[in-house]
C-alpha cells in the first residue's frame, strides 16, 4: 500500500481523512508549513499519523513547490492527498514536476478556475440542463426585476474572503444598493441570483483520471453559523439520485478530476466547492470510504463502474463550538425549532472530533480555538 502525505494539516477537516485511511492500513504522513500554523496542529496529536513533517515558510512561497517535491521523493511512489486551497492550486500549477514521483487527483488550473467560478458554473450547468438559480444583469446601475436577492463574487475564496464576506442578501432596493456597493469592493461585477428556498445540501464526489465517479456522499444542513447563512455546524448524511446525476454531468461537463462538492438548495446548484469542504468529517460518522477512494483512484487502481455509495443514511455530525454558538443565536432569535433540535442534538448528533480511541487532536483544537491561536479552521 502506498505512503499517503496529507498536507495542510491545520485544517480540522485533516483528521478525516488521516484517520480513516490508517484504520485502512496506509501510512500517514501528515505535512503542515510553520507560517500558517501553530506549532502542533490539532492532527499533530492524532495517534493515526505515522509521521509528522513541519515545513519551513509558508505555502504561498515561491519554493513551497520543491520543498514538498523533496518530502515526496523520500518515499516510492507515495499519494499526495492535499486539504488547502493554496496547495491545491500549487499542485495543479507544477503537476508536470510531480507527476513523476507521486500520484494525486488534480484538475488542471483552467479547470480548477472555472470550478471556483460561480458564474462559470451556473453558466455550464445551464449548458447541460442542470438548474441553478435565475441571475440578474445589474451591471451598468441596472436593478433586479424582484427581491430577495444574493449577491456573491465570481470567487470568493479565490479572493481570500472569509465565508460571513463571500455573500450579502437584499430584500429590497435600498437593501440592495448598499449590498452592491459593499460585494463591488470584491468584484466589480458580482453575481446577482434570486434567493433559492428550501433544503441546502451537498453532493460530494470523487472523480478519478477519466472524469468517472469513484465515490459519491451527500449531506444535508441542519444549522449553519452564522445562522444567516454560513458554514455547517450540524449536518446529516442523505443520498438522492437525482442531485448525484445533476452533479456528475456538471463536473464532467467541467472535466473535472479530483474531490468537490457541488452545493443545492432547493435541488438548484448554487457552486462548486473543488477541494476538502468545511462539513467533511461527516464522511468519517457515517462509515464512507471517500477518503480510499481517493487514494485508489489517485494511484491507478482499477474502479467499479459504479461510484461507492455505501455510506450510512441519517448520520448526524455536529462542531461542539460552532453548533453551541449556533444554538445561542437560534435562541436570541427565537427560532423555538431549532432551539429545541440543538438540545435533541447533543445526545443523537455525533461531535465531529472527537473520538474515544484518538481524543488528543479534539482537546488540542479546543485549546487552540479558545486561545485564538487557529485551532478552529
Amino acid at each position: 500500500m502506498p505512503v499517503v502525505i496529507v498536507t495542510d494539516v491545520r485544517y480540522r477537516t485533516a483528521l478525516a481523512v488521516i484517520r480513516p485511511l490508517r484504520k485502512a492500513g496506509y501510512t500517514v504522513v501528515a505535512v503542515q508549513t510553520a507560517r500558517e500554523s501553530p506549532k502542533n496542529p490539532p492532527a499533530f496529536s492524532s495517534r493515526c499519523v505515522d509521521r509528522r513533517v513541519m515545513l519551513d515558510g509558508s505555502v504561498k512561497d515561491e519554493d513551497y513547490a520543491s520543498r514538498l517535491l523533496a518530502l515526496c521523493g523520500e518515499y516510492e511512489r507515495p499519494v499526495l492527498f492535499p486539504i488547502g486551497a493554496d496547495t491545491l492550486a500549487m499542485l495543479s500549477k507544477h503537476r508536470a514536476a510531480f507527476e513523476p514521483v507521486c500520484d494525486f487527483l488534480v484538475s488542471a488550473p483552467a479547470v480548477l478556475d472555472a470550478a471556483n467560478d460561480k458564474r462559470v458554473v451556473a453558466d455550464t450547468a445551464r449548458r447541460v440542463g442542470v438548474p441553478v438559480p435565475e441571475e440578474f444583469d445589474c451591471t451598468d446601475g441596472k436593478k433586479p426585476p424582484r427581491y430577495p436577492v444574493f449577491l456573491k463574487p465570481r470567487c470568493g475564496e479565490k479572493l481570500g474572503l472569509h465565508a460571513e464576506q463571500r455573500y450579502a442578501a437584499a430584500e429590497n432596493e435600498a437593501a440592495f444598493v448598499e449590498a452592491y456597493r459593499k460585494m463591488s469592493a470584491y468584484d466589480p461585477a458580482p453575481v446577482v441570483q434570486e434567493r433559492v428556498t428550501g433544503d441546502g445540501c451537498g453532493l460530494c464526489l470523487v472523480m478519478d483520471k477519466t472524469h468517472k465517479p469513484v465515490c459519491v456522499m451527500g449531506h444535508k444542513r441542519i444549522r449553519e453559523y452564522p445562522i444567516q447563512g454560513g458554514p455547517s455546524a450540524c449536518c446529516i448524511s442523505f443520498y438522492d439520485e437525482t442531485l448525484e446525476r445533476h452533479a456528475v454531468r456538471l463536473l464532467q461537463a467541467l472535466d473535472f478530476t479530483g474531490v468537490a462538492m457541488v452545493e443545492f438548495k432547493g435541488g438548484r446548484v448554487l457552486e462548486i466547492n473543488p477541494r476538502i469542504w468545511g462539513s467533511f468529517p461527516l464522511t468519517e460518522v457515517c462509515g464512507s470510504r471517500f477518503a480510499e477512494a481517493y487514494v485508489r483512484a489517485a494511484s491507478g487502481e482499477e474502479t467499479p463502474d459504479e461510484p461507492d455509495r455505501s455510506f450510512r443514511r441519517g448520520k448526524r455530525m455536529r462542531f461542539l463550538l460552532n453548533d453551541t454558538l449556533a444554538w445561542l443565536s437560534c435562541l436570541k432569535a427565537r427560532r423555538w425549532r431549532d432551539v429545541c433540535g440543538g438540545l435533541l442534538d447533543v445526545f443523537r448528533a455525533k461531535e465531529a472530533l472527537f473520538r474515544f480511541t484518538d481524543q488528543k487532536p479534539f482537546w488540542r483544537y479546543l485549546y487552540l480555538t479558545v486561545r485564538g491561536k487557529g485551532g478552529g479552521v
